[in-house]
């Protein structure tokens, strides 16, 4: 149980730190080449969901935020493969990472902004988030895996 909640609560610090830093020392919609016309840094705002849906939709986004996280938390309680406790530690940092944001300031600080192609300005919770996704698949593939062979 212990590592769900280290990556959880590392994953918050890490994604917090970075949208301080973000809010605090960039300026709203600049933006800073990292590799240019490939990654950017940009200061951005979101009242939505990825893509934008939901947007202005902040109890909601909240409110799903903090179900999955207590689903999660239940769930965790059954499992004991430690790569899917950490894909679900992730889970749990990068919707509290982004639920936080949704209640002190209304609104998600995005910064990563990759240009080579058409995709929106994301955060590190995202990458939490997406991490944890590829993990837990990652896990269930090899749990699958195992279980045929023992059959």
């Amino acid at each position: 149980m212990t590592i769900l909640y280290w990556i959880s609560a590392i994953t918050i610090v890490i994604d917090q730190l970075a949208k301080y830093m973000t809010r605090n020392f960039m300026e709203y919609g600049q933006t800073i080449p990292i590799i240019n016309g490939f990654f950017h840094l940009t200061s951005h705002r979101n009242t939505g969901a990825a893509w934008g849906i939901f947007s202005g939709q902040k109890l909601f986004l909240i409110s799903i935020a903090f179900i999955a996280i207590i689903a999660i938390i239940i769930y965790s309680r059954k499992v004991t493969d430690k790569l899917t406790r950490l894909a679900l530690g992730l889970f749990i940092g990068g919707a509290a990472g982004n639920a936080a944001d949704r209640l002190i300031f209304g609104e998600v600080t995005d910064m990563f902004d990759i240009r080579f192609i058409n995709y929106p300005i994301f955060n590190t919770a995202d990458i939490f988030l997406v991490s944890g996704a590829i993990l837990l698949l990652i896990s269930t593939y090899r749990e699958s895996k195992t279980q045929n062979s023992s059959n």
